[in-house]
């Protein structure tokens, strides 16, 4: 069977490493048409995306979410970079009402599969939430622009992948059940 859009979700990965070349703003404004498209509880469509292209501001979250894993305890090898250098992130955040979070999920998803098909990788990224160990979250918010009444849900990061592409991790095989 040929089917472009199942090939793209087959062969997406997380991407790990990526080339310092920046995203055509036409393939950019693609992925975040696609994220706005997704599904969202009760058409509530509750989120915002921060689209970041600019280097300080993403070695600035970088850094403070870095600080905030060490505040944990949440050790790191030295050079880590929560981004891997991409070139691209958008922050997701959402009102705080119900299925909000999943709503940013299924718009994580849909820009992930639309930056495959326009030959971009990426990676889905938790550990931005870190940078609000801080003392004051309301500069991060400002910085973000995340509206009030918003919260920070999760990243992901954009980029041409520097190698080969991961090979698929194994799935597990005993987690369906049919009932007919």
């Amino acid at each position: 069977m040929k089917n472009h859009t199942i090939e793209n979700i087959l062969d997406r990965r997380s991407v790990r490493s990526y080339l310092d070349k920046p995203i055509p703003e036409a393939d950019l404004k693609w992925i975040v048409k696609c994220g706005i498209y997704a599904p969202t509880a009760r058409n509530k469509q509750n989120w915002h995306f921060t689209v970041i292209t600019d280097k300080e501001t993403i070695e600035k979250i970088n850094t403070l979410s870095l600080e905030g894993m060490e505040r944990l305890g949440i050790a790191k090898e030295p050079g880590y970079h929560i981004f891997y250098h991409a070139p691209v992130v958008i922050v997701l955040s959402s009102a705080l009402e119900g299925f909000s979070e999943m709503n940013c999920g299924c718009a994580l998803e849909n820009m992930a599969i639309a930056a495959k098909s326009l030959g971009l990788d990426s990676c889905i990224i938790g550990q931005t939430r870190y940078m609000f160990n801080q003392i004051n979250t309301v500069d991060i918010n400002r910085m973000l622009k995340i509206p009030d009444g918003y919260q920070h849900d999760a990243a992901i990061c954009f980029g041409y992948r520097q190698g080969d592409n991961p090979e698929p991790k194994p799935r597990k095989d005993d987690v369906v059940d049919y009932i007919r």
